[in-house]
């Protein structure tokens, strides 16, 4: 099976690339453990992409694409733009 070499979802004028180190720790977490692509990483975004959305819009951050980084020991997805952290989200 072909996989994706990265995942994206928008939501407003956000968009939220996962990429495959970041499918990879999805995979990992207890919620996903053992699931199969690309359901798995198309449900872990879709959950959580309006969310990140609007923690964005209310900081004020500039519409655009982000980098999601995935941190299973933090229980975290950081979230970045252009290599900067913006916004770190609880899983």
């Amino acid at each position: 099976m072909d996989r994706a070499e990265s995942y994206r979802i928008t939501r407003d004028a956000f968009t939220f690339v996962l990429d495959r180190d970041g499918v990879a720790a999805v995979k990992r977490l207890p919620d996903f453990e053992g699931r199969e692509e690309p359901a798995v990483v198309e449900e872990f975004l879709r959950t959580r992409a309006e969310g990140w959305a609007e923690a964005l819009a209310s900081a004020g951050a500039e519409a655009g694409e982000y980098a999601v980084l995935v941190d299973g020991h933090q229980g975290k997805a950081h979230l970045s733009r252009a290599g900067a952290l913006v916004f770190s989200a609880d899983l």
